[in-house]
Order: structure tokens, then sequence, then C-alpha cells
């Protein structure tokens, strides 16, 4: 689980910022904590702010980790330092995971050079202890490493840190999994290493409004699931079926590069589950995909079926609002995942919007769903809690800064309607509009 994330000179923000999933001193609706390590973790969290604040650079911040596990560091594009310095373009760019997994704490980080495209510094430290362990930790600018981890029959490991002490393109979490991957070394001493990995690429799930998504489910499998959860959004769909389609439909309805990717990424999910059918989502169309083991691929179009109805429909024909609401609702049918769901509320109407979080809130899973929205109804406190509740705020120089409404504790009582109050500016990160403009 993410206990914190912190980032520094990236896009919009220039100084240090520190989100946190840490409950406070909030007593109402703990059932939204879970306690791992003796830490007591939030299962969600509401960035809200103007347009323009940074709310989207917050999602787009904590996944970059992601990005260059799997694309490389040469993929960024080479002006996403903080340009509102000139400056700051020769400066290191820092990000920093705070993480609960499997019992254990840990620190996961690194700090890079964006304009030249280069991995500056990389970490992983076991903070279970009073006294941290340094699992690696490697300083490109002076070529040097360190390891409390000092094992001779482990070699390989520190050969491998001793290699990279000058690779400034590539991360050591990536590289090193790679190694044991190939070699299908599944010794317990690499589970730190494989532990945060899986977390980064498996267990981090991001949903962006424009792009394509494949999910690791199968959604006929569980479509009772699934159509038990439309129902109680007031969704008309009582059944799912399928038809026989081809990749070829596929990657006419992508470039060739995100083609590339979705196969790479199924050949992912493949190897880690066997037999598993994953179901695609590009723009309007639903598909189910299950990889054979001659390589090719099985392939379905999703359709449905609704009461009183004959007739089959494709996703195609539904609303935007139904299509959005099945890419969303895997946080209800999966566990020990971190959801970065930016504009939650797109295309979905205020009720439905609260509708899903209550689910998700009341629901056993033990996901995380951290979701930038502008929807004032999940301002409320029957709701949601004072500590999930976040601002983004950028001042006259496009300088954004994230706080909490703890930080208004004594202002945000449990007894204000918290929606009128922010509206009316108390807590900041709303926009200044001049309604005296004339044309």
């Amino acid at each position: 689980m993410l206990m914190g994330f912190k980032v520094k000179n990236f896009r919009s923000f220039k100084e240090l910022q520190h989100f946190s999933m840490l409950s406070g001193k909030v007593r109402n609706n703990e059932n939204h904590i879970i306690e791992k390590n003796k830490h007591k973790i939030l299962k969600f969290s509401g960035m809200f702010g103007a347009n323009g604040s940074g709310k989207s650079n917050l999602i787009l911040a904590i996944s970059i980790g992601q990005t260059l596990i799997s694309k490389g560091i040469n993929t960024l594009i080479n002006n996403q330092y903080y340009r509102g310095v000139e400056d700051l373009k020769d400066k290191d760019s820092y990000f920093e995971y705070e993480l609960a997994l499997n019992d254990k704490l840990y620190s996961y980080g690194f700090e890079i050079n964006i304009y030249k495209r280069e991995i500056v510094s990389e970490w992983l430290i076991d903070m279970t202890k009073t006294k941290e362990k340094i699992i690696f930790e490697r300083d490109l600018k002076h070529n040097t490493y360190k390891s409390d981890i000092k094992d001779k029959k482990h070699s390989n490991f520190i050969n491998c840190l001793d290699e990279m002490k000058r690779n400034t393109q590539n991360l050591f979490l990536s590289e090193m999994t790679r190694r044991l991957v190939m070699a299908m070394n599944n010794d317990i001493f690499f589970k730190d290493i494989f532990s945060v990995y899986k977390f980064m690429m498996q267990d981090t799930i991001i949903i962006r409004p424009s792009t394509h998504k494949l999910f690791d489910i199968d959604y006929i499998k569980n479509k009772d699931k699934i159509i038990k959860i439309l129902k109680a959004l007031d969704i008309n769909i009582v059944d799912f079926v399928t038809e026989t389609d081809n990749m070829e439909n596929i990657r006419a309805k992508l470039s060739d590069n995100n083609y590339n990717n979705l196969l790479h990424d199924i050949d992912v999910l493949s190897m880690r589950y066997p037999n598993i059918k994953c179901t695609l989502r590009i723009e309007n169309d639903l598909y189910t995909i299950k990889k054979q083991k001659d390589n090719n691929y099985d392939v379905c179009s999703l359709k449905f079926l609704h009461e009183n109805n004959n007739n089959s429909f494709g996703a195609y024909d539904e609303s935007d609002g139904t299509i959005r609401v099945l890419e969303l609702i895997d946080i209800l049918l999966t566990n020990d995942k971190l959801f970065l769901i930016d504009e939650l509320d797109s295309s979905l109407h205020p009720l439905l919007v609260e509708g899903l979080l209550k689910i998700f809130l009341k629901s056993k899973t033990t996901n995380q769903l951290i979701i930038t929205t502008h929807e004032l109804k999940t301002l409320d406190f029957d709701l949601i809690r004072r500590d999930e509740i976040w601002f983004a705020e950028k001042n006259q120089n496009g300088d954004s800064k994230i706080y909490s409404l703890e930080e208004f504790k004594d202002v945000a009582r449990f007894d204000r309607k918290i929606d009128k109050a922010y509206l009316e500016g108390r807590f900041g990160a709303i926009a200044n509009i001049d309604t005296s403009y004339e044309n």
C-alpha cells in the first residue's frame, strides 16, 4: 500500500511536496482505514482544485516510476521540470514512494535530471525497524553504491550494483528484476526487490479519460458480480455476451506504438497468469483477449443485453457514463492494488460518482483509490473523512502546492457544509473568476 509520496521539480511542482495516505486523528468512517505494520493507512484520497492547479500533475508524478521501469528514461519528454524558473532545468527532480508491502515498510525513490534524461540516484531502504536497512543505494554523480547486504552467496546482486554504478539510463530495480526473471531466480532473499517492482508495475493502475486500458480481469467470468454492481448504480444491463473478433480490428484503432505496448502488456499478464482472459477498453469498445500457446490471440468483443429487450448492444451503443463505470469497476473486484484515476467525474452523473464511492468505501476490498475531481457532492463528511480530502493550488508564478483539509481542522468542523465552505474560498484551491469582464 502507498503510505506517502514526495515530489520536487516536476511540472508545476517547484518545491518538495509531500502527499500522505496515513490517517489523521479523525474518528468518523474508521472502516476507511487498513492497518499495516502498525500504521493506519487510508483506502481513499480525493484531490480538489481549480483547473490547471496541478491535480493531474500529482497523478503523473506518482506514475512516473512505472514509466521509467517499463519504457526507460529516454522516453520522457525532457521539459517536464518546473519551468517557472529558467535554471531549474539543470536541477535534479525528486520522487520518493513510502510503501507498506508484505509486513515491511520501504522507501523507494530516485532523482533524475529530466532535461538531460539521466538518472542521478536511486535507493531502496527497508524502514521496518528502528535501524533502517539499505537494500541498495546508488549515486550516479560519484559512481558509487551502498548496500547493507554483504552475503557472498548473492554476488549476482552486488555485481549488478557494481555494473550499474555508471548507468544513468536504467533503474537498478528494473534491471535486477529482469535478470532474476531471466534466471528464474525465486530466492526469498530478493523478496524486497520483487515486492517493490510488483507494486510499481503490476499493482499500480493508472486510469485517464483519454487512454485505452488493459485490465487483468475477465469480465465474463465476473459478470454476475459486475451486473449486481451495475444494478446498484441504476445501469440497465442485465447480461453480457461475446462475439468473435480479431486483433486486426484492435490494431486498426491504435497507433503502432500503442499497439506494440498493448502486445507487451498482454505478454506480461500472460506470463504472470497463464490462463488469464484480459479485458481491453478502447474508446467506447470493450474486448476480451486471451493469448494462446501458439502465440495467437482469442479475441471477442463484449455485447450487452438490456432488460425487456432481446437485442444485444455493442459497447459503442452504450453511454460514455456506462463505459466509464465498466472501466472503473475493477476497483471493486480486486485487492491490494493502487488505482490512480484522473477526473473520476468525467462522463459520470454526480449521483453516480457518489454511489460508486459509497460502494467502494463500504466494500471489504484492500485496494487504494486516489482521484482528482471537481465533483462537490464528494465533499461530504457523511461520505469521506477530513484527512481524505486534499487540495492543489497554483500561485501567480505557476508553482503548485498540495495540502490536506486536516490543516483546517479548526475551520472544517464535522457540522459544517464542507462543499459550501470550499466554494466560499475558506480552504483556497478555487478559481478566481473575474465576473466584471466585458467583451
